[in-house]
């Protein structure tokens, strides 16, 4: 048992820096009701949760291997593929992500998929797949628009157009009713207004079945009096890859954080932007006028709240598993390094060879 005390530590509750101690034993934030056997003085440092990445191919798309590392997206579609079937445990991406304090992400096909997989939401360490699961079958996931018709075309040499990719997905999401009831939350990746439209549309359609949510969203601020139940928004910090994304900016997150219609979390949909640059994404946001205690939330609390974790993880909290960061200042300044990350209450990363604990 170890009792972390002094501490600059972020309230989920009230969004902001408190002094106080916390105590982990074993991998979980326990009540500090017995002596520690260790406690660490954190005075001058700033403890967050954990930051969660909520669009990520991480392990899937292999940093630094051709195509034989790259497990992200399949051309046909079938209803019991799963990512956790594709994760790669030792991408070298894992302990780069940690060493930037983010400790978990939300796995998702690539945008290549037009019917994509059964995602799910994994810790960023242990040596197999299914230690590092924290929830699978989170959601089914869809991808429409440039990436999924050019590869679509390419595979069957046919032309798919976005009336024939409404009707797949159509008829995916009544298999998916019938076939596996269960799942009810829908991720779909898009980035013109007229798919985020036909969204919409889709929303009218199932919405008594299913929860729609957007990755990306570029556009979604080009149609006015539409609601949506979460985009997952980003990255921002990117190259322009093709016309669908003229107006991608990161005046997407100030737009999406005036607008209480629709709650929004961040994502680097790595390797597209490194899971390392998931605070960067958050700085971006703060630049375009959001408040930092509300990017804070976002990344941590807000994300797990999205993904259905929040009762496992996403908050400094009794009883969550202890999965937190300890930064050297605020995070979300440019500056800020990670002194140490915790996953489960070990330590996986540490930039001081001093700090033991």
């Amino acid at each position: 048992m170890t009792r972390y005390i002094n501490g600059l530590v972020f309230n989920s509750e009230t969004r902001s820096f408190n002094k106080q101690s916390f105590q982990v034993q074993g991998q979980y934030f326990e009540p500090a009701t017995h002596s520690p056997e260790t406690e660490l003085d954190l005075d001058g440092y700033y403890i967050t949760p954990g930051f969660i990445d909520s669009c990520s191919q991480i392990g899937l798309a292999e940093i630094g291997i051709r195509w034989e590392g790259d497990d992200s997206y399949e051309f046909d579609s079938h209803l019991q593929y799963s990512v956790v079937d594709g994760i790669y445990p030792f991408d070298t991406a894992f302990q780069k992500a940690v060493s930037h304090g983010v400790t978990a992400s939300h796995i998702v096909p690539s945008p290549k998929s037009l019917i994509g997989a059964k995602t799910a939401i994994i810790h960023h360490t242990h040596t197999t797949v299914d230690e590092m699961v924290i929830s699978k079958d989170v959601a089914y996931s869809f991808s429409i628009g440039h990436q999924a018709k050019s590869t679509f075309f390419a595979e069957k040499k046919k032309p798919l157009t976005r009336m024939g990719m409404a009707k797949i997905l159509r008829e995916t999401l009544q298999q998916i009713q019938q076939q596996e009831p269960s799942i009810t939350k829908i991720v779909i990746r898009a980035h013109k207004a007229v798919d985020l439209e036909f969204i919409s549309r889709l929303q009218q359609e199932f919405g008594s079945i299913f929860d729609f949510h957007i990755i990306h969203g570029t556009e979604i601020t080009f149609l006015h009096e539409t609601s949506f139940n979460t985009v997952i928004a980003g990255p921002t910090f990117r190259y322009i890859e093709h016309n669908e994304m003229m107006a991608l900016s990161p005046k997407l997150y100030h737009q999406l954080y005036k607008n209480n219609n629709i709650p929004f979390v961040f994502c680097t949909d790595h390797p597209v932007s490194s899971t390392s640059h998931l605070t960067l994404e958050g700085c971006l946001a703060v630049r375009e006028g959001m408040a930092r205690q509300d990017v804070l939330y976002a990344l941590t609390t807000g994300a797990a709240n999205f993904l259905g974790i929040a009762h496992k993880t996403g908050a400094i909290r009794d009883g969550l598993l202890a999965d937190f960061v300890i930064w050297d200042k605020h995070p979300l300044n440019l500056d800020a390094q990670v002194v140490a990350t915790y996953i489960k209450g070990t330590k996986v990363y540490a930039r001081e060879e001093g700090f033991t604990q």
